[in-house]
């Protein structure tokens, strides 16, 4: 299928964003637009919903389509006409393009709206523009309320935690002579009846270091050098930079593989599924769950949690004394936390019996989490293959 051509510049009208320094910014709920994301809120829009941005300065390209009125700063180029266009169309359309072909900057990556006349984009009517837009926005809908659903999951794995294992509330409550609010009498009946006067935590808990509890490992990476260690690799390996795309904390997949003798260059070798991840440097704090077996290099702190304590325990753990790790680290160039400070922070450990039933409890939010991610990969596999096919005209809605 052909197509007649425009150039993009005429296809729509893009038009750099607005200053707004943070010193400038009033509190309010009106999402900032930078080149990679919402950089921010601001009480005041620039721009109508709905909208679409792509970066111009430090970040080019990509797109984000906003739905609700917003401030597009001057690191971004956004569409100021849509001439007719269907805007999440055009959205999808500015995510397929390759705009580093125009960059013109020379330390920091530039996008002119002035270069781009030479940017031939088909014309392929408003009905198909229409049916693109929806079906592509379906799909990302969906995630997205994937997305939402898993961040309400992890907040109630967070609010379990804080009220059993550092507020003590279903033992506070005891101590009142009320049953625990949420709870039943069953659980109830597990948990102690008063706190110890010199530690303030349970009268039968203890309280102990991290690394006596779990396993502490950390990674490696085998020589890039060495082809022996990583072509053909299947094995999977990360590096923090897997997590700071992650928005759930469970890691299913890695950006590199390596192979069985790169594996060998690896002293923690294969850690199993489940093991808490950490990063330890640039920068301290990503957090998932490994949910596919997977070797680590250097910049994690890993945990195998093979003694008592469940890995949905020991991940809120970290989560709730994040502030003390960070302020654990040091380092001139940045900040790291090494094995040795990180193993004697204190944990309370609970009894075998409570453990247990916290994690019949927990456990199913992070399995739905888990199928909630592996949802949302699968979804955007396929829109990201049906979006070069859909605009090219090779797969033609209209005809099949």
């Amino acid at each position: 299928m052909s197509f007649e051509q425009t150039p993009l510049n005429e296809f729509i009208t893009l038009q750099r964003g607005f200053d707004l320094p943070k010193g400038d910014r009033a509190e309010g709920a009106v999402p900032v637009i930078a080149s990679t994301g919402v950089g921010g809120f601001h009480n005041t829009a620039k721009v109508e919903a709905p909208g679409v941005v792509i970066g111009r300065s430090g970040s080019i390209g990509g797109g984000q389509y906003v739905q609700e009125p917003f401030w597009p700063l001057n690191t971004t180029l956004w569409v100021k006409d849509f001439k007719g266009h269907d805007p999440r169309y055009i959205y999808y359309l500015m995510r397929s393009i390759d705009f580093t072909k125009f960059n013109v900057g020379s330390g920091v990556p530039t996008l002119n709206r002035n270069h781009l006349s030479s940017l031939l984009v088909n014309e392929i009517g408003i009905d198909r523009e229409k049916t693109i837009a929806k079906l592509l926005g379906d799909l990302d809908d969906k995630i997205a309320l994937n997305t939402q659903t898993n961040q309400t999951l992890e907040q109630m794995a967070q609010a379990i935690f804080k009220s059993w294992f550092v507020d003590f509330d279903p033992v506070k409550a005891k101590m009142n002579s009320e049953q625990p609010e949420g709870m039943d009498a069953a659980t109830a009946s597990l948990f102690p009846e008063k706190l110890d006067s010199e530690t303030g935590i349970p009268v039968g808990w203890k309280l102990s270091e991290i690394g006596d509890e779990v396993i502490v490992v950390g990674g490696g990476t085998p020589s890039k050098k060495n082809d022996d260690f990583w072509v053909d690799g299947n094995i999977h390996w990360t590096s923090p930079k897997d997590l700071s795309g992650v928005q759930d904390k469970v890691l299913l997949d890695t950006a590199s593989k390596v192979t069985e003798a790169g594996l060998k260059k690896i002293s923690s070798g294969l850690l199993p599924v489940d093991t808490v991840l950490l990063s330890s440097r640039a920068p301290v704090g990503y957090l998932a769950l490994a949910k596919v077996p997977m070797a680590i290099n250097q910049g994690y702190i890993a945990m195998k949690c093979e003694k008592q304590l469940p890995p949905e325990f020991v991940l809120q753990w970290c989560v709730h004394r994040m502030d003390e790790i960070k302020q654990r680290a040091s380092g001139s160039t940045f900040a790291e936390i090494s094995k040795k400070s990180f193993k004697p922070i204190s944990v309370v450990v609970p009894s075998s019996e409570v453990l247990s039933v916290y994690r019949k409890v927990v456990k199913p939010l992070y399995d739905a989490i888990t199928s909630n991610a592996r949802q949302n990969e699968q979804l955007a596999s396929l829109r990201d293959t049906l979006l070069p096919k859909l605009l090219s005209g090779q797969l033609d809605l209209e005809r099949n």
